[in-house]
Order: structure tokens, then sequence, then C-alpha cells
């Protein structure tokens, strides 16, 4: 019998029996520190039980610390457990379960977590409206805040912290919020109406509080609140301007003006000539830079001059009131109904947010009555109502009968 020898044969086989060799003394001289590892396993154990799926201020971090845990337990398969041998601590058997216990109560969570991080902004939104729901205003806006601060484009957000802002007058910050509103989100069909119908409370909020403002004689703040409006109007996507915004800001610029030339005057009638040069002089310099007040002053002048036998004075706010005592009279009757219908709104939208969330508590009668009392209030004809008023009064009633 011939034999051949295969030398590249040899060589393959050589460098296995070599990798085994070293492998298995590896294997046999690797040091297994037992109670390292068994109180590693505790460690992690400790570490996945506390791990907190409920509050979101721990959310994040906790999501964090379980894609450690992940990583740690990846390590301690390779690492470890090939090179383990039988100690009186723990046996082979005991480790391989207890691993695979730990990995999978990891994995669970870290499922959990990685869904609530993804969405926990909706969870501080939701918590938010709950504490509204409750009159715990202070809760509810930092939970709010908080959603923000995690999605800053969230449409639900942005227009329940716009209603909150106009109920308290901050029209500037609901300003820049409409604008991240209209051209940095997406709206469903749903948030385009309730932000249309946060767009016209908005512009008429602000517009009756500026004109209100100018009747009082305190023309420098309506200037603040109409040119608000005019840089909404420039601005955002909406029909609810016309020229009235344009001539609020000329209207306060005049009674700035004027509040100017009524100073200088009593400062005459006192003596103080020269604090009446200095208002004169104000009203001169503030006319100079404005020159569409200019156009308005000059035909108001002109005006004034016919009727007051050439008097040069432009007049004072007081002389403008008398002459829009029933416009006046009007206006204010319109915003006293204006307010009330606020506030009825305000009321019912509470209700139905109250009755939603009893029902989702399985309330049911509690909430069947609350929807009731919302109902009553859609009599005055003054704002939009809900829909889900008249579904969910019908749905009750049938559960409840």
């Amino acid at each position: 019998m011939t034999f051949y020898l295969n030398l590249d044969f040899l060589k393959r086989n050589c460098l296995i029996f070599l990798y085994l060799f070293i492998h298995s003394l590896l294997l046999f001289s690797q040091p297994v520190d037992c109670e390292k590892i068994v109180t590693f396993l505790n460690e992690k154990e400790t570490q996945i039980a506390r791990l907190n799926l409920h509050d979101p201020d721990y959310i994040p971090l906790h999501f964090l610390v379980a894609k450690d845990i992940t990583k740690e337990l990846e390590q301690f398969r390779t690492n470890v457990l090939p090179y383990f041998t039988e100690c009186i601590t723990i046996t082979f058997s005991e480790l391989i379960n207890k691993y695979d216990e730990l990995k999978n109560d990891l994995q669970i969570k870290h499922d959990s977590l990685f869904w609530l991080n993804e969405n926990i902004h909706l969870i501080f939104y939701e918590q938010a409206l709950y504490e509204y729901q409750i009159h715990n205003d202070a809760d509810a806006e930092y939970l709010l805040q908080r959603s923000l601060q995690y999605n800053d484009t969230f449409p639900d957000a942005i227009l329940l912290k716009l209603n909150k802002l106009l109920k308290n007058n901050h029209f500037e910050a609901c300003l820049s919020l409409l604008h991240s509103l209209y051209y940095e989100t997406q709206l469903d069909r749903a948030q385009e109406m309730q932000a249309i119908e946060f767009t016209a409370q908005f512009y008429n909020k602000l517009y009756n509080t500026a004109d209100s403002l100018i009747k009082i004689e305190r023309a420098a703040e309506a200037l603040t609140l109409f040119e608000v409006l005019e840089r909404f109007c420039l601005n955002l996507p909406t029909s609810y301007c016309n020229d009235d915004y344009f001539h609020g800001v000329l209207r306060s610029k005049s009674g700035i003006y004027e509040s100017y030339i009524a100073i200088a005057k009593v400062a005459e009638k006192r003596g103080n000539n020269a604090i009446a040069a200095h208002f004169y002089k104000y009203a001169e310099e503030y006319l100079d830079g404005e020159p569409y007040l200019q156009k308005a002053e000059s035909t108001k002048g002109r005006t004034d001059e016919g009727e007051n036998g050439g008097n040069n004075f432009s007049p004072t706010p007081n002389a403008n009131r008398h002459l829009m005592t029933e416009e006046v009279k009007s206006f204010e009757d319109e915003s006293t109904k204006a307010e009330k219908d606020e506030v009825i709104k305000e009321k019912y939208d509470n209700l139905v947010m109250q009755a939603l969330g009893l029902c989702i508590r399985e309330e049911l009668m509690q909430s069947y009555k609350m929807f009731l009392e919302a109902k009553k209030l859609e009599d005055c004809n003054c704002f939009n109502t809900d829909f889900r008023v008249d579904l969910m009064i019908r749905e009750l009633k049938k559960i409840l009968e």
C-alpha cells in the first residue's frame, strides 16, 4: 500500500490543533472568581428591578441604564460563561438559569422603556391635561412644559399652551408659539380646526384689549399690543385681519403724541415753560418719525382749525372722547358680552374634559351628568360646540338604562 503526504492538509490541521490546544489551556487556566460572579448577578438583578416604567421624569435616564445593563450582560456572556467551572457558590446550571432570567426581565423592561422614551412628550401632555382638569395648575404647567421640552412641535401641547397663555393675556408668547404651530408642525384635521378657532380668539381678544386701552388713555400700552397684532397679521396665514390693526397702530401713536401735547399745555398753564418746551419738542420729534401719523394729524389739524377758530394745538384725548360716547358705550356692551361668552366657553370646555376623564375612570353616572350640564351651556349659541357631547350623552344613556 502506498501513502501520499499532503503537506497543505497537514499545515491546515496543525493550525487547528494548535488553536484548540491553546484554547483548552486558557479554558482550564482561566481563574474564575465565583464571589464576583454572584455579586455581579445580584447587582444586575437589583438594577433591573429598579428600572422605573411609571414616572416620566425618570424614563429617559432609566432607558439609558437599561442599555448599559444590556451591554454588561453581553460582555458577561462573552467573557465569563465560556470559562466558568463548577464552584461551591454557584453551579453552572444555576448560573445559566440566572443569566437567562435576568436577560429576559431586562428585555421586557428595555422594550417598554424604548416605547415610553419615544412617546414621553405624550405622557407628560396627558398628565398635564389631568392636572388642569383637577385645577392643579402649577403641576400642570410644569408637565406641559416638560412635554414641549421633549417635542417642541407636538401640536396638542402647543394648542394647550396657547390657550393658557391667551387666558393670561401673554400675547407676545402666543405669537411666537403660533408661528411654530403654523410653520413647524404637521396638523391633522381636528388640530387644524382647533388652530383656526384659537386664531380667531387670539385676534379678537388682542384687538379688543388694545382698543379698550386707547379709550382709557393708555396709548403706549395699546401701541405695544397693536404692534403684536401687526406682526400677527403680516407673518401668519390668516384671514382675520383687515385694516383695523393698522388704524389701531395709528390711533395708539396719535394717543402718545396727544399725551405729549396735553402735558405741555398743563405745564404752560402752571407757568412751567421749560417743561412745556421739552414736551412740545418730544411731540415734534415723535411726529417727525411717523410719516403716517403726520398725515393723520395734518388732516385732523385742518378739521380742528375749521371747528375751533384756528387753534393750532391738536385736540387732547378728552376732546375726542366726547365725540365717541355712543361708540364707546357700544364697544363696552360688546366687550362685556364677549367676556361673558368667553367665561361660558371656558366652563363648557372644562366640563367636557372632566366628563371625559370620569368616563375613562368608568364613573359613568357622574360623567353622564357632567355632559348634560355641558349640553345646557350650548343654548347660548356663543361658541362652537364639541361634537363629543351629543355622542357621549347618547352612548352613556344606552349603557345606564
